[in-house]
């Protein structure tokens, strides 16, 4: 096919803006990779439930994870937490609801109750005749989800108090404060308190592997890579720090090292959120065909949870020139994260991929 120069103009602003978050992945590359974490049908009331979800380690929970409101008076109601693990359902009606969290086969599903009440305002002392009080509906009620792992995985939790056991108290609190602060958004205090845990103990891989994590949520993967290339080093039989690290240096532009710790992350633990960043650096190698396989892995082995690797093989094979087959993987994306903040955007590049 034949392209005018300006249709090659246009092919390569969509092809740029789909690609650009390949420049910035690690967690900022979720940002429009699931769904908006909101829902807005609701039940016919005006208060909103919102929440966040963590992993066991503290940090806010990637990936997509289903949430589903349920009540005994009304029909459940399901959305995919966003980015950072947050979730919000608004237009709720005072009642009784349950917070159903599904974040796939390595996780107990979590369950946290929230009654939705009716709230008495005082009287208005002007332009209110009856002086009766007035009820307001408007509130919002905030809910925090730490995952669990499945009772095959709790043997890894006995690790980490393992782990714990030989860390000097003083070091050991600072590293629990920081992940309190990580939870509850305050990244650059938790960062203070864990470069302190770390001058402390030096050889503290939990300490090591959350500083890194912490550094890659601020965007600075940079300063990610050494902290946990030592949490790696000590915790030789742990996969979280290999894939953390794997991510950092696959944020760093250095491929061949990213490759190499995924690889050894995937040896340990396989993941599904280990082969698609895998995917993605061997996709970044010129390697397409070991970088669709990865993608591909991720998806089946995620049960289709992790919708972002449906967006990213459909980038593959868009740079691959096979264009219907990306325009496939787009609307499969779109399908399972309809609130996806690019929808309208990646419409418009799924119809210009049928006409290719």
């Amino acid at each position: 096919m034949l392209y005018s120069s300006s249709d090659s103009l246009r092919r390569k602003t969509i092809l740029i803006i789909l690609f650009a978050s390949l420049g910035v992945i690690g967690w900022r590359m979720n940002v429009v990779a699931q769904g908006s974490g909101r829902e807005t049908t609701g039940t016919g009331g005006s208060n909103t439930i919102t929440g966040k979800i963590f992993f066991p380690s503290g940090r806010r929970a990637d990936g997509t994870i289903q949430v589903k409101l349920t009540s005994y008076n009304t029909a459940d109601i399901t959305v995919l937490a966003d980015s950072s693990g947050s979730f919000t359902f608004t237009s709720i009606a005072p009642g009784n609801y349950t917070v159903e969290v599904n974040a796939g086969k390595e996780y107990e599903i979590a369950r946290e109750g929230v009654t939705v009440d009716q709230q008495l305002q005082p009287p208005r002392v002007r332009g209110d005749e009856t002086g009766m009080p007035s009820i307001s509906t408007s509130r919002r009620y905030t809910v925090m989800v730490t995952l669990q792992p499945k009772a095959a995985d709790r043997g890894k939790a006995s690790v980490v108090n393992a782990a714990l056991a030989e860390v000097p108290d003083d070091a050991r609190v600072l590293y629990e404060k920081a992940l309190t602060l990580s939870q509850n958004g305050e990244t650059t205090k938790a960062i203070e308190n864990l470069k302190l845990a770390i001058s402390i103990y030096p050889k503290f891989p939990l300490a090591l592997n959350q500083l890194g994590v912490e550094y890659l949520k601020s965007g600075d993967a940079r300063r990610a890579v050494e902290p946990l290339r030592s949490a790696a080093t000590l915790s030789p039989d742990a996969a979280s720090p290999k894939l953390n690290l794997g991510i950092a240096l696959l944020e760093t532009q250095q491929f061949h090292d990213a490759e190499s710790e995924l690889r050894n992350s995937l040896k340990i633990s396989a993941t599904p959120t280990a082969h698609m960043y895998l995917g993605l650096t061997l996709a970044k190698l010129h390697d397409g065909a070991a970088a669709e396989t990865e993608l591909k892995e991720a998806i089946e082995s995620s049960a289709n949870q992790l919708t972002i690797a449906h967006y990213y093989l459909g980038g593959l094979y868009w740079k691959l020139l096979q264009y219907h087959r990306a325009a496939d993987e787009l609307e499969t994306y779109l399908r399972l994260t309809p609130n996806a903040p690019d929808a309208e955007r990646i419409r418009g590049t799924i119809k210009d991929l049928r006409t290719k």
